[in-house]
């Protein structure tokens, strides 16, 4: 096997001056010449434009593009993956990242929790020897979804300032992400979510809003009222439609904390023409650690008042767990970020596994977020998750696009798939 082309530092630094000035490329850094140069001809020969490199310490001053893609061993000469990492942190346009290690699981699920932290995107990590043909339908499958755009979020004050108009004009764009039973997919209800942009702002990621209002007690109550209010009205419209479910809303403890949350909240569901359960107001792990006799007196009362409460995200924190005896939940949202560990990492099919069987052993309804391919609704019914979300089902749609979309959804060719793949 020749080894030239692959070998020299010189060499290297002359490739990645070819990447500056190439698009889409797959970059494969690792200091064996052997395991570089096969998976340089392999990929190659399946027609991926592919540049070998042995040194990293050139990665951080590179002009990548967002369709590159970096397949990066965690161990080399002189530097571990982590500089490189690091050094991927620093550039405008960082590429999106396959680690692949001989170390094993635990430091390749590290890695990538590191990378995700630091804001990197990482595809997958594969652990040495590896299937060069799964790497390459990794990459395949990759290539052929096209990069997100670059979002930069507006400031702080702005994105306060819209919201502020929205609610006061009553314009907040609300979208509904449709929950369907696991075992038939049927409709059972949908989650109310923010849209991703604000009228006079343009688009906003809802992570951003929340972050800008975050401490602002008051605004964080006005936005919470208003999009129960919306649900609600939702809820209704469905169900005059001939469809029964429930809808669920972000429910941030210092809104579920404010004077007389319960009175508004059953205003809001008697204006509407729903019953308090047909609400189900979504707690966040944080929401957890504040234990106080005012927030637990709160749910108390909401959950006495008709209305069900989800214990959403959970699995971010496992330590909230212990919280679960104490909080009168009807049911829990294991966090999408699991699915994605459960793909690839066998702890964390292992966390997954163990999370719905705590919400059996509890009595709890299971709600599975972020359900985007048939594996993952095979991992769902195999450990009897009630309910599930996600891109498989559908997006998150607007509500006139929800009620359209309602009478083929249980009949489409997506359940007809799934039906088939269960026999």
């Amino acid at each position: 096997m020749s080894r030239g082309g692959w070998r020299s530092k010189e060499k290297s630094r002359r490739q990645m001056q070819h990447v500056r000035e190439t698009r889409g490329r797959i970059i494969v850094l690792d200091d064996d010449p052997d395991l570089r140069e096969e998976i340089g001809q392999f990929l190659s020969a399946h027609g991926h434009p592919v540049i070998g490199l042995e040194d990293g310490s050139t990665i951080a001053a590179t002009d990548f593009a967002p369709s590159d893609i970096l397949v990066l061993d965690m161990v080399l000469l002189g530097m571990d993956g982590t500089d490189v990492l690091f050094g991927l942190t620093t550039t405008a346009h960082p590429p999106r990242i396959v680690l692949i290690t001989g170390h094993g699981e635990p430091v390749l699920r590290a890695a990538a929790a590191a990378a995700e932290r630091a804001g990197l995107t990482v595809l997958a990590g594969l652990q040495k020897p590896f299937d060069l043909f799964a790497l390459e339908a990794l990459l395949r499958s990759a290539r052929e979804v096209a990069p997100c755009s670059i979002y930069v979020p507006p400031a702080a004050s702005d994105i306060r300032n819209a919201l502020d108009a929205a609610l006061d004009e009553d314009t907040l764009p609300v979208e509904y992400q449709p929950i369907v039973r696991s075992k038939d997919l049927s409709f059972c209800g949908a989650e109310a979510l923010l849209a991703g942009w604000l009228p006079g702002l343009g688009q906003v990621s809802p992570i951003d809003i929340i972050n800008a209002i975050e401490g602002d007690r008051a605004l964080i109550a006005r936005l919470t009222e208003n999009v129960a209010q919306q649900a609600a009205v939702a809820c209704r419209t469905w169900t005059r439609a001939g469809w029964s479910g429930t809808v669920s809303i972000n429910a941030p403890i210092e809104a579920l904390t404010q004077p007389k949350i319960v009175t508004s909240l059953l205003s809001v569901v008697e204006a509407a023409g729903i019953e308090p359960h047909q609400l189900i107001l979504e707690l966040t792990e944080n929401g957890l650690y504040d234990s106080s006799f005012a927030a637990l007196q709160s749910l108390l009362k909401l959950r006495i008042a008709g209305f069900r409460l989800a214990l959403d995200d959970v699995g971010q924190r496992q330590s909230g767990l212990l919280q679960l005896a104490n909080l009168p939940v009807t049911e829990i949202k294991i966090d999408m970020e699991l699915i994605r560990a459960a793909r690839t990492w066998s702890k964390g099919r292992g966390i997954y596994e163990s999370l719905a069987h705590l919400g059996r052993r509890l009595d709890l309804a299971i709600v599975a977020e972020g359900i985007e391919n048939l594996d993952d609704m095979a991992l769902v019914r195999a450990n009897q998750v009630d309910y599930v979300q996600g891109y498989l089902i559908s997006k998150k749609r607007p509500l006139p696009e929800l009620i359209a979309m309602l009478p083929e959804m249980e009949t489409n060719l997506g359940y007809a798939t799934l039906e088939r793949s269960a026999g």
